[in-house]
């Protein structure tokens, strides 16, 4: 298999910033569609904090793996408040259920 040189690389660069941009603009207009009507968060919603969720953490981790350890206090920061909001939407879920 042989490598793209600069121009498939770019081309191929811009259609997938092309497809994500439609797959997450889709998903948030399912998502605020379905919390209009159905009025609860669904899983478009979710899937989209998810998916910032995992950019962030990937980006980091690789900016940590590139001797950039000014990141540690971010990645710690990331952390944290993503434990926050689970134990959060855990309390919510838990006190909604009773």
């Amino acid at each position: 298999m042989r490598k793209m040189d600069e121009k498939e690389w770019k081309i191929n660069l811009n259609g997938i910033r092309w497809s994500y941009l439609f797959l997450i603009m889709s998903l948030f207009i399912w998502g605020i569609y379905n919390f209009i009507h159905l009025k609860e968060i669904s899983l478009p919603i979710i899937l989209i904090l998810l998916q910032f969720i995992v950019y962030f953490f990937v980006t980091t981790i690789s900016k940590y793996n590139i001797d950039n350890h000014s990141v540690k206090k971010q990645l710690i920061i990331y952390i944290l408040i993503v434990f926050f909001v689970f134990l959060f939407g855990l309390a919510l879920y838990l006190a909604n259920g009773q």
